[in-house]
């Protein structure tokens, strides 16, 4: 199986440009329609992608700017070019000098896999000689408001907010607010009151960011003020002991959940979580209570500064009247 990977690494043919116009079209097609069912997902991307450097380049690889990106390329017509520049981008991607690798196997397998995996790397090709890659630290945050024409029936709209890294203390707290707010309010005024397929709000812990979203919405202004709303409705509401115990009970059902092979050990690989982080976070959960509520929707989605953290992106028909916001064209 390496040995096909190091073959996909130095051979693919990038030349063949019939096959790459084929793909190219299938890419952006697939992708234009995911816009058409998963809109509320890309309108999240969207938004958070103005906060955070990781979030941007989740943008540039599968949110909207992908989807323009590869509508470009298709419309572009320029194969030779496009065949020269992808064989420049796999010189620079298949560096054995940055490469990380991690490999989930049985005990028994462990050897053999790492003994495979270092035939692998000695293989690999040497990256030519390049400059340094872009900095995170460069990304300036540019909190907005997003507007994405399409030719689509109904909307998608998100906001997103920074909050605070996934070992800060409050960071229970927000992700039991998320579970608390969709059937504590979201649901019943999004979906029965503004009539939109679905709503709710989720807090990405790892990210840090912290959404909500409505689905296929025919009204995505007022779902708008109805985000803010439901900070002011969990402020002056008393959460009941019912409440409190459901919303727990759903985080921990999704942080039980079983893990399919390829994701074990994946959050330590790509984000630096450890077995400790993640059980000294599990515990945290436990002695959350509804004051601790109030006082991260105080701190950090009702607070004065919370403006200049906040993004929200709208995915809707030309018609829509989103006067003030920036156009995104795709």
């Amino acid at each position: 199986m390496l040995e096909l990977v190091l073959e996909l690494v130095r051979e693919t043919n990038f030349g063949n440009t019939a096959r790459l116009r084929a793909l190219l079209a299938a890419m952006a097609t697939n992708m234009y329609n995911d816009v058409a069912s998963s809109g509320h997902a890309f309108a999240r991307r969207l938004a958070a992608s103005t906060l955070t450097p990781e979030m941007s380049a989740v943008e540039q690889l599968n949110g909207l700017a992908q989807v323009r990106f590869l509508g470009d390329l298709r419309r572009s017509g320029d194969l030779e070019n496009i065949a020269q520049r992808l064989s420049q981008v796999r010189d620079v991607v298949f560096d054995r000098a940055t490469l990380r690798t991690a490999v989930t196997a049985n005990a028994g397998s462990t050897d053999a896999n790492a003994r495979a995996l270092e035939r692998l790397l000695t293989a690999y090709p040497d990256a030519p000689e390049r400059e340094g890659a872009v900095d995170a630290d460069k990304f300036t945050p540019t909190p907005g408001r997003f507007f994405c024409p399409l030719p689509v029936a109904t909307s998608y709209a998100a906001q997103a907010t920074r909050c605070v890294p996934y070992t800060h203390a409050d960071s229970p707290a927000l992700q039991l607010l998320a579970k608390l707010l969709t059937p504590g309010f979201l649901h019943r005024e999004i979906r029965e009151r503004n009539g939109a397929y679905g709503g709710g709000s989720v807090y990405s812990a790892v990210q840090g960011i912290f959404s909500f979203f409505s689905y296929r919405d025919p009204m995505p202004r007022e779902t708008l003020a109805t985000f803010g709303r439901s900070i002011e409705w969990l402020l002056s509401h008393e959460v009941s002991e019912r409440e409190m115990r459901e919303a727990k009970l759903s985080v921990f059902g999704d942080l039980d959940a079983p893990l399919s092979v390829s994701d074990e050990g994946m959050a330590y690989f790509t984000a630096g979580i450890t077995d400790d982080m993640r059980q000294e976070r599990r515990e945290r959960f436990f002695a959350v209570t509804p004051r601790d509520l109030r006082n991260v929707a105080e701190t950090y989605l009702a607070a004065p500064d919370a403006a200049a953290r906040t993004s929200a992106a709208v995915i809707g028909a030309e018609g829509l009247d989103m006067s003030g916001w920036t156009r995104v064209n795709v």
